[in-house]
């Protein structure tokens, strides 16, 4: 048995994938791993890339199914994020994104469901939630304006979803997510930062676009699980609560990142000699140790993870809490610390031989520590929004 078989498989039958739908498999994997270099070098997702998740109906994952789509289960979503990551950490970012702005247009009007998947249920669909253009009311709409930065995927954005608030003089302002059409979007080639390189999540522009009506939803009513829109299909998937599925979307990442890493490590550990001590670095006790805990936080991610989907399936089944959000929340956003401590761990110990580009070690550990800079992912807010329901009180001003 190797190292890497020590440490546990990457294949599509592992824990946490068991019993899914996979649509990324091997061979799939194999063209995604193929771009990898390239997607790094150029900051974006290779055609060939996004060619291969759209070839796996991947994309339709969680597309509605009254539209085109498949209407799979969240946790179909995630096994195969997790299994994108194995191959190529930005192309499964790329992929998280698209799937979870598919899933969050099943909450949003059917005639906007049916403009932007109608004539493809693999449509392209980018954007950034958070609230940082603005909206202003017109006839029959809004006109937005805004820079919106990490838009993953950018290049091959189709249509937009983007956050955006209504400004009034002394008001709290009223939030607005819509979704634009590629032609009134510029993208700004700025995506120069530490991991996921090849995500392509440049800012992107708008000046004046207008937007009716039926392509906007109130925020309020999207990420607290008020749309009338997403009780309207044949599952409960378009109920489960955004925010609490977002943490797990980005743990989905962070996981097959990691086992990704702690394979690699496993084979330069068994592989490599100690040249002062003129020894194997397998010998040694303190890489035994680190490679355990390593190993168990991610498996302990992975069990995170499934309870979380089931919290979510309780939620979306009519369960839903504040106290369940914030729990759940938080599960996943610890779950991608888990696996951003495990990759650290180990990147420590691997050597300077681990720090070159081509390593899957380091890019693991690059792309995992940027997942990790994810809002969901701020453990002090969450953090404190759980502890609160714990003690009986009020999870508070954070957003659940």
């Amino acid at each position: 048995m190797t190292a890497a078989e020590v440490m546990g498989s990457n294949s599509s039958n592992g824990t946490g994938s068991s019993g899914r739908d996979l649509r990324i498999d091997e061979r799939t994997g194999a063209v995604l791993a193929s771009h990898a270099a390239w997607n790094e070098e150029h900051r974006r997702l290779a055609e060939g890339a996004l060619g291969a998740l759209r070839d796996s109906g991947a994309l339709r994952l969680l597309v509605p199914e009254r539209a085109g789509g498949d209407e799979r289960e969240f946790a179909d979503m995630v096994a195969n994020v997790r299994e994108a990551a194995l191959y190529d950490g930005a192309a499964a970012w790329v992929l998280m994104v698209l799937v979870g702005h598919s899933w969050m247009l099943g909450s949003m009007t059917e005639e906007l469901q049916d403009e932007v998947y109608g004539a493809d249920p693999d449509a392209i669909v980018p954007g950034s939630l958070a609230p940082v253009g603005s909206a202003t009311e017109c006839d029959g709409g809004w006109l937005i304006d805004g820079r919106w930065p990490f838009t993953s995927g950018a290049i091959w954005g189709e249509w937009f979803l983007l956050g955006s608030q209504v400004l009034a003089q002394g008001e709290r302002p009223r939030l607005l997510h819509v979704v634009i059409p590629r032609e009134d979007i510029a993208v700004d080639d700025n995506w120069y930062a530490i991991g996921l390189r090849g995500s392509g999540s440049c800012d992107v522009v708008a000046e004046q676009a207008f937007v009716p009506t039926h392509r906007t939803i109130d925020s309020g009513d999207l990420l607290g699980g008020r749309s009338p829109w997403s009780s309207r299909h044949r599952t409960s998937v378009y109920r489960t609560p955004i925010l609490p599925g977002l943490a797990v979307h980005v743990a989905a990442t962070a996981l097959g990142l990691a086992r990704s890493g702690l394979d690699d490590a496993a084979e330069r550990f068994g592989v490599q000699d100690d040249r002062y001590m003129g020894s194997s670095k397998s010998k040694r006790p303190g890489l035994h140790m680190r490679l355990a805990e390593a190993n168990t936080e991610v498996r302990s991610a992975e069990l995170l993870i499934d309870d979380t989907l089931e919290l979510l399936r309780q939620a979306a089944d009519g369960a839903d809490s504040k106290e369940l959000r914030a729990q759940a929340k938080y599960q996943g956003s610890y779950a991608i610390e888990l696996c951003r401590r495990a990759l650290d761990r180990v990147t420590t110990a691997a050597g300077g031989r681990a720090v070159f580009d081509g390593s899957r070690l380091q890019q693991a550990f690059r792309d995992a520590t940027m997942a990790s800079q994810h809002q969901v992912a701020d453990l002090d807010t969450v953090g404190e929004a759980y502890g609160r329901t714990r003690l009986g009180m009020d999870p508070g001003p954070h957003p659940l």
